[in-house]
């Protein structure tokens, strides 16, 4: 029996015996498990934030374990925590459930019971759906856990295609909001002119094809989680109302006077700097500060190598698993011309690689020849010495778009940038030779 990667135990008792006893046995396991002889010893531990499940003896010196359940429930909510009892009669099992706890088990547990327990364990852990074995990506995820039952607004931040929505999918679902809804909506993506009806609804009659009344993606979050990608690229009007529905916690409708309370966990994601879009004065400082309060990086895929692997052979059993057929396997060869590729496109580059393989093969190995890569050639540094960084940026825009074609989406995927941001390049560049 197996727990998740990120998933750790914390064993309270105060009798060494028993305590030694389970720690050692879920340890035979393979599972991570620490001991604590009372329960203020099981607090300090607990608030490292490693751990998933407690199991912990109901009479004990001090901080007894009905005391400490309470403490680990209110801090987090979601922590499986199970009561050991010398005597389990029906009246304390009753009474400790109603109290909070997930589970009560008379000692020792049964060797079946702990079976039990940590399949029941395995299965109330939230897929993430990020496959890793990357050490900073798992502690990544570790520290979101850590989030997820709290209010705070999170900032995503990494590259295009790392799997921003992906991490914030999962700390939403490791909250107290998993059962409500998850809104996405990527900023970059919505006309200028649409920006402030799609984020705060409208009244009919509000603007010209305001037809009928119809909320905003805040309101149709309410309760649940709200992803703002791209954040960056909000337009400054959109701006100044997001702020104030983040200070206030309602929402007023375009054509409306009456505002609505909203309750929303407001997650934010960027592929760019938003310090320096201040510093550009094209974002919000005040904003930037009430997005930042707590803070997540996605490193890029050339800086977890590790994981290359993983994710090709996990790609190809999804999508020949969605067209029916058997998974090709990945020569030595193909993994090698992967884990040369620096992958500008990150992740989701990976994912079309291995998706165009897998759709055009008609083999049982996947060769290099199968294998579509972008060459994004990068200025040399000696080529960069003494130059600006519009030139530098203007000359990988166009290299870029010459490679792909002309295809402003894919360039923008390729070099990790908005494809709003690209448009608004191409027209600083045409507005220069004009003038």
């Amino acid at each position: 029996m197996t727990t998740p990667s990120n998933a750790r135990i914390l064993v309270v008792d105060d009798e060494p015996i028993c305590r030694h006893g389970l720690v050692d046995l879920l340890r035979h396991r393979g599972v991570k498990a620490d001991a604590a002889a009372d329960g203020n010893e099981a607090l300090r531990l607990f608030r490292r934030g490693e751990h998933r499940l407690v199991i912990s003896d109901l009479a004990m010196p001090g901080l007894d374990g009905l005391g400490l359940m309470r403490t680990v429930k209110r801090e987090v909510p979601s922590t499986y925590f199970v009561l050991l009892t010398g005597t389990a009669t029906v009246t304390s099992a009753v009474a400790a459930l109603r109290e909070g706890a997930d589970d009560v088990l008379e000692k020792p547990i049964a060797p079946d019971r702990l079976t039990a327990l940590l399949a029941r364990l395995e299965s109330s852990t939230p897929q993430t759906g990020i496959v890793t074995g990357s050490a900073r990506i798992i502690a990544l995820l570790e520290r979101a856990r850590r989030i997820a039952p709290t209010e705070a607004t999170v900032l995503i931040q990494g590259e295009s295609g790392t799997g921003k929505e992906v991490v914030a999918q999962a700390i939403h679902a490791w909250s107290p909001r998993a059962s409500a809804p998850f809104v996405a909506v990527n900023c970059a993506a919505m006309p200028e002119t649409l920006v402030e009806a799609e984020l705060f609804g409208h009244e009919r009659g509000a603007f010209t094809d305001a037809r009928v009344a119809r909320p905003g993606v805040i309101e149709q979050a309410d309760g649940g989680t709200l992803f703002l990608d791209e954040i960056g690229e909000m337009p400054a009007g959109a701006q100044a109302k997001l702020l104030r529905v983040l200070q206030d916690k309602c929402v007023r409708r375009l054509g409306s006077m009456e505002s609505r309370e909203v309750r929303v966990r407001f997650i934010a994601a960027t592929n760019r700097s938003l310090r320096e879009l201040v510093r550009e004065r094209t974002f919000r400082e005040d904003l930037y500060f009430r997005l930042d309060v707590m803070t997540l990086e996605l490193p890029p895929l050339r800086e977890r190598r590790e994981d290359i692997r993983l994710l090709a052979e996990h790609f190809v059993e999804r999508w020949a698993a969605a067209y029916g057929r058997p998974a090709p396997s990945l020569s030595e060869a193909t993994l090698e011309k992967l884990l040369a590729h620096r992958w500008p496109g990150n992740v989701r580059e990976l994912e079309n690689a291995i998706h165009r393989a897998v759709v055009e093969i008609d083999a049982s190995v996947i060769e290099p020849r199968h294998l579509t890569l972008d060459p994004i050639q990068r200025p040399a540094a000696a080529q960069l010495a003494g130059r600006s960084w519009d030139e530098v940026q203007k000359e990988l825009i166009f290299s870029t778009l010459a490679q792909v074609g002309g295809n402003r989406k894919r360039a923008a995927e390729l070099m990790g940038m908005a494809e709003r941001t690209l448009r608004n390049r191409l027209r600083e560049y045409r507005g220069a030779v004009q003038a």
